[in-house]
């Protein structure tokens, strides 16, 4: 009897150690996947945000029905003191044999696995905006010229408007570089923040606030404080469009004495300094310290607690412009020349193109910039469900793989049957 009590104990130790073994050696989750990853990319980057306890979140967008595709947004939270941000990020997974396969955006992994992502996760579209994003920010890195040539980018309010830098160049956390971040505010009942360029606009944090939006430029830009923002999904957004109200919000934790909206630069994974960038038509330089500095545009300057007024994408380099008339027939095709002179070397990774074309159903049009050597750079793509008859549209790319000088061209194709319509002007600005 003792023998046999002490074989059936054995195998009841037997089984709780296989047990325990299972549970200890236990797949990671999805959300310990992409904690994990966030947190080591935090560390990497030098950030003590994910040791200060303030808490995460991982916020699942999109999945496939079966769950092994995964695409949304993760946070690391900040403690509720002043100069603190939270630190955000896009990720895509997939799910493989152990665990997850994470990336985030602006790394290898995440361009690898929304180039694989099923489109019902990340869409045709978004593969090509990070495509070209990563591209363009890969292309600025190898070329320190290229770090100080114009953004492209308006402000985040109203072109002709004028806010004021409550906080001049600071880092997205207050102190720490890159100073990549300035804080305006309207002063005035009209609190509207608006997307500095088109691009792909994301929501970061659950609770709203602070949104996203990565330019094919290879510049993303950086919106917090918002108040009764926009929720976008990957949402295609043109420059100009509202994204929230200037508040005092704090969604994912720092502070905010006033209200304002914190806007910052990024370029691929990496905050970007504002210090001789051109943003709204004027060129930004750093203080002695954090939050001073301020703003030259021409033989003006303005500081902290001044007020500037957007410029828009307005460069000061050269614009050349065609205003004919080009007819753009029922499932037809129209292009405009222009021909550039005067203009050495290379076009800008920050070419400015605007377009205005007048059609019945705008939805159906198909918009490119061919270069002088037969380069198409894609400027807009059929929306069937865009039911407006005119575009009024600012652009940038970077074309610097074609030479400025030469003949450009505008093509419009109508992809769709039953309306038509005409190129009324458009322009280049190097």
């Amino acid at each position: 009897m003792r023998h046999r009590l002490r074989t059936v104990l054995g195998t009841l130790v037997l089984a709780a150690s296989s047990l325990a073994a299972t549970t200890t050696s236990a797949a990671p989750t999805l959300e310990q996947a992409v904690v994990s990853a966030m947190t080591d990319r935090s560390r990497a980057d030098g950030s003590a945000l994910a040791a200060a306890g303030a808490g995460t979140e991982v916020n699942v967008q999109r999945s496939t029905p079966s769950g092994d595709w995964v695409f949304g947004s993760s946070v690391i939270k900040a403690p509720n003191v002043d100069g603190a941000y939270p630190e955000g990020w896009l990720f895509v997974a997939q799910r493989v044999a152990g665990g997850w396969k994470v990336g985030l955006d602006g790394s290898a992994e995440f361009a690898d696995l929304a180039g694989r992502a099923p489109s019902a996760v990340v869409s045709q579209g978004e593969k090509r905006t990070f495509a070209a994003n990563a591209a363009a920010a890969a292309a600025r890195a190898a070329a320190p010229a290229a770090q100080a040539a114009p953004t492209g980018l308006s402000l985040p309010y109203p072109v002709g408007a004028s806010w004021r830098i409550i906080g001049g160049p600071h880092g997205w956390s207050g102190q720490p570089r890159p100073w990549s971040s300035i804080d305006l505010d309207s002063r005035a009942a009209n609190r509207e923040v608006l997307a500095a360029q088109s691009g792909r606009a994301y929501w970061v944090c659950s609770n709203g606030g602070h949104i996203r939006i990565i330019h094919d430029n290879g510049w993303t830009t950086e919106y917090y404080h918002l108040l009764n923002e926009i929720r976008p999904n990957g949402t295609q957004l043109q420059m100009g469009a509202y994204l929230g109200l200037t508040s005092t919000r704090v969604p994912c934790g720092g502070s905010a004495g006033s209200n304002h909206v914190h806007f910052a630069l990024k370029s691929g994974s990496s905050w970007v300094a504002l210090q001789d960038k051109t943003i709204g038509g004027w060129t930004y330089f750093e203080g002695s310290s954090a939050y001073g500095g301020g703003a030259r545009r021409g033989a003006t300057t303005r500081y902290t607690g001044d007020w500037i007024q957007n410029y828009g994408t307005e460069t000061g380099g050269r614009t050349f412009e065609n205003t004919a008339n080009h007819d753009v027939a029922d499932l037809g095709q129209a292009e405009s020349p222009i021909t550039v002179t005067g203009v050495p070397g290379n076009a800008p990774t920050t070419l400015g193109v605007y377009v205005d074309v007048h059609h019945g159903w705008r939805g159906d049009l198909r918009i490119d910039l061919i270069g002088p050597t037969g380069q198409t750079y894609r400027l807009r793509d059929p929306a069937p469900a865009d039911d407006g008859t005119i575009i009024h549209e600012n652009y940038t790319r970077d074309a610097s793989g074609s030479p400025a000088e030469g003949t450009w061209r505008l093509r419009v194709t109508d992809v769709d049957a039953n309306h038509s319509g005409y190129i009324d002007a458009w322009s280049l600005t190097f």
